[in-house]
């Protein structure tokens, strides 16, 4: 049986993705943890290898990097691992019982608990005393409680429950690895009874529903946000209906949700509702319905045909001083004008929705937008005080380098190409996104004619398309074309392989320069492995020029 915590299981999951060898020293400021720690772990993943697979070593001045087949069996220990043989950290554990105390009916006891993650009582205990502490330090005014009657619950308003769970859930699925992702619903299922809720058939329902809300809506939302939805939306259903709500609560939470009754989300709502009933026999009541209409109008939008509505004038003429200020104080010039207002007002309606019922938004291209685009990133923050006094919030560095990422998909670009080559970029990552990374590309493709779709228009456009390459951030796109896996702020590396691509005469976009230099390193470095981390340092050294150049 293979047994790896949490820190096991990112270090492997970390080495399967290197391409070039790192040092122990990296490899511990990335992870967080110490040189000792990922030696140990390091140890414990080498004694679940097949005596077959060479032992993962780190060389000196070198690092570390898989081999080709230590990387496939690496991979496939991954894949192995389930809730007998994955051991959850003090941290999942939390998260977990918090999740259960949420969504629960039924008393919550200490039994349970142990029977939850299967640990003593004390254990138990201690993690009761660091939810208590957590949620403490939490922006939320919640309590975790407890009384014989009702067990363990969490006292708080019903809004901040559900909005704390959402918080909560957005952690799981977009830090957590796919391991506790599939225990957390695994270990509810088993103990509680709300099977149905997450069944397969929900499940399809609910994903062609909300993926047909272009036709029915006239807007298209973001289809990872749309996933998200699919996946958490149970569980917020059923945390609401383990709220015993008075008559006074019941109606204020219904004031609260009023805003969403006089949009079309509602109506979309209202149907999926009444076919929750119908086919599955899942009632919804006015507040559940207005919390996925909520959902609905809070997640990004990929198009929307309601961006010229009376109800939107207001916030339209906001967005035009801002970019006017953009204009006038840092000389900024657009390509597209007015597809550029279009987007930031399709965006600026659903953040104004999140900011409004406290729905949680973590932008996790903040970082590059910060490091790599200052200069766009300083300008958008020094100008956003003037969307902050309209709306009358505050925005986050996330919401900043949102507005940012829009704004650099537009930014005028002098260069000229020629002698162009077809290449077609494909992006689930929303429209903003999808604009900068179309501007980056560009920069490193300027004899290249670049069009851009998501996933579901590449499919129906795939038989007819004629490109010389296909360009991707997913990797579970199928094509007959030439492509390559790019990441949605570009790399070094991946600026290299396009910048590769741009000098050649055909779609390949590999060259024999790994096998010619592994050819003549082999009379001097006869160590398979230790050959192979060196080869890779060279390849980046050789990047670092490229790039230069």
């Amino acid at each position: 049986m293979i047994l790896l915590d949490k820190k096991s299981y990112h270090l492997l999951s970390y080495l399967v993705n290197l391409n070039e060898p790192e040092t122990v020293m990296t490899i511990s400021k990335e992870l967080g943890q110490s040189r000792r720690k990922i030696y140990y772990h390091l140890e414990k993943i080498n004694e679940v290898l097949p005596e077959q697979v060479e032992q993962i070593v780190s060389y000196p001045r070198v690092g570390i990097l898989l081999t080709g087949e230590q990387k496939k069996i690496c991979q496939e220990l991954l894949d192995e691992l389930d809730d007998y043989s994955y051991v959850m950290s003090v941290g999942e554990r939390l998260q977990l019982t918090l999740t259960y105390i949420a969504i629960s009916k039924e008393r919550v006891t200490i039994e349970k608990l142990m029977a939850l993650h299967d640990v003593s009582r004390n254990t138990i205990l201690n993690d009761l005393n660091d939810i208590r502490n957590k949620l403490s330090n939490e922006e939320y005014d919640i309590h975790l409680r407890v009384t014989k009657a009702r067990g363990y619950y969490l006292e708080c308003h019903p809004l901040s429950k559900i909005q704390y769970l959402y918080r909560l859930l957005y952690s799981i699925y977009t830090e957590g690895n796919r391991g506790f992702i599939a225990i957390v619903k695994e270990k509810i299922l088993d103990l509680t009874e709300f099977g149905r809720y997450f069944s397969d058939e929900v499940n399809h329902y609910l994903s062609i529903k909300i993926s047909s809300a272009q036709e029915r809506m006239g807007k298209k939302i973001n289809p990872n946000d749309s996933q998200f939805m699919v996946q958490i939306l149970p569980y917020l259903l059923l945390s609401y209906k383990s709220i015993d709500l008075t008559d006074q609560e019941r109606d204020f939470v219904r004031k609260e949700f009023a805003s969403t009754w006089q949009r079309i989300e509602f109506v979309l709502a209202t149907e999926i509702a009444e076919e929750l009933t119908a086919q599955f026999d899942l009632q919804l009541d006015t507040i559940e319905i207005s919390l996925v209409a909520m959902l609905l109008l809070s997640f990004r939008k990929d198009q929307d045909v309601h961006l010229d509505s009376k109800d939107y004038a207001e916030m339209k003429e906001n967005l035009k001083l801002f970019l006017q200020h953009l204009q006038v104080n840092f000389g900024f010039a657009f390509n597209n004008y007015s597809g550029l207002l279009d987007q930031l007002l399709m965006h600026c309606k659903a953040m104004i929705y999140r900011k409004t019922y406290g729905i949680l938004s973590i932008n996790p291209l903040t970082n590059h937008i910060i490091g790599k685009y200052p200069e766009l990133y300083t300008a958008t923050q020094k100008s956003i005080y003037i969307l902050e006094q309209a709306w009358r919030i505050k925005m986050s560095d996330s919401d900043i380098a949102y507005i940012a990422i829009h704004l650099g998909g537009e930014l005028e670009n002098s260069k000229s190409s020629y002698s162009k080559k077809s290449v077609t970029l494909v992006c689930d990552e929303g429209v903003g996104v999808q604009k900068l990374l179309l501007s980056q590309c560009k920069q490193c493709l300027p004899n290249c004619d670049i069009n851009i779709f998501t996933s579901e228009q590449f499919y129906s456009v795939s038989d007819i398309l004629e490109t010389d390459m296909v360009v991707t951030t997913g990797d579970a796109l199928e094509t007959k074309f030439p492509s390559i896996l790019i990441h949605p702020i570009l790399s070094i590396n991946d600026m290299v392989r396009l910048l590769r691509f741009s000098k050649t005469n055909s779609g390949q976009v590999e060259s024999n320069f790994s096998q010619e230099l592994v050819k003549y390193l082999q009379a001097y470095v006869p160590e398979c492995q230790e050959r192979h981390a060196l080869v890779a340092k060279i390849e980046h050294l050789v990047r670092q020029e490229l790039i230069e150049d």
